[in-house]
């Protein structure tokens, strides 16, 4: 039986693993700079592609899981902090990362002890473009790729040999 889709280790759609997504979205969005002129309307310039990102909403009830233990799988999965691929059982891989940003539950109802019966889940992911495993500690997704890692002279001196219009340091 084929899987909804497979994030690293965690199967979405598998029977006794995890119910598939109730609900699945993706966010593709490009950037652009409006630079203000004296007369006339702004000149718009091409930024580039932002990250992608996704999300998927999934329910859990005591009646075909342990809401609970799919609880705990999803937690672990985004305390891991591990970008991993995401392949889906119908279209397969088509080469992106991900990195697990957040989830958030939702307890739709409990017993008069505190055991939960029914929960809906979002897990978020977040592209990682340049394919890097995991970040470090306290690091953004844009650190793997070693943005920010110049001191602001070095990337002074590198803006300088790279444009002889610009004022040296």
């Amino acid at each position: 039986m084929t899987a909804f889709a497979y994030f690293g280790e965690l199967a979405m759609g598998v029977p006794n693993v995890m119910t598939g997504p109730s609900a699945a979205t993706e966010a593709l969005e490009n950037t652009a700079h409006e630079h203000k002129v004296l007369r006339g309307k702004p000149i718009l310039q091409d930024g580039g592609e932002d990250l992608d990102k996704r999300s998927f909403s999934f329910f859990f009830d005591e009646s075909f899981c342990d809401p609970q233990d799919a609880y705990e799988t999803l937690k672990s999965v985004v305390r891991e902090r591990k970008a991993a691929a995401l392949v889906f059982g119908t279209s397969g891989y088509d080469g992106k990362k991900y990195w697990p940003k957040s989830v958030s539950v939702t307890l739709q109802k409990t017993t008069a002890g505190g055991r939960i019966v029914r929960l809906e889940a979002t897990l978020e992911l977040i592209e990682v473009a340049d394919g890097a495993t995991s970040l470090g500690s306290g690091a953004g997704p844009g650190a793997a790729s070693g943005i920010g890692l110049l001191g602001s002279g070095a990337a002074s001196l590198a803006r300088a040999i790279l444009n002889p219009l610009t004022k040296r340091p």
